[in-house]
């Protein structure tokens, strides 16, 4: 895959989970005016941050054996 097309693949992707992050915060939020279910919004809570360490700051690079980042 060339670089465009690589650079293209992975805005798509930032995107994507761009919009999966914005999607768990609305049912955070539905959950949390509406419900008094604290586990589940701090398991949603736990995914998100798991989320944005996997996508947004790059976690496996840095710990990757080729040293990557």
């Amino acid at each position: 895959m060339d670089k465009p097309q690589a650079k293209a693949a992975e805005l798509r992707r930032g995107v994507v989970i761009l919009v999966i992050l914005a999607a768990m915060t609305i049912v955070e939020y539905i959950l949390a005016t509406t419900t008094s279910l604290t586990f589940l919004l701090v398991l949603i809570a736990l995914v998100k941050a798991a989320i944005v360490l996997q996508y947004f700051m790059h976690l496996p690079r840095a710990f990757a054996q080729d040293g990557g980042h």
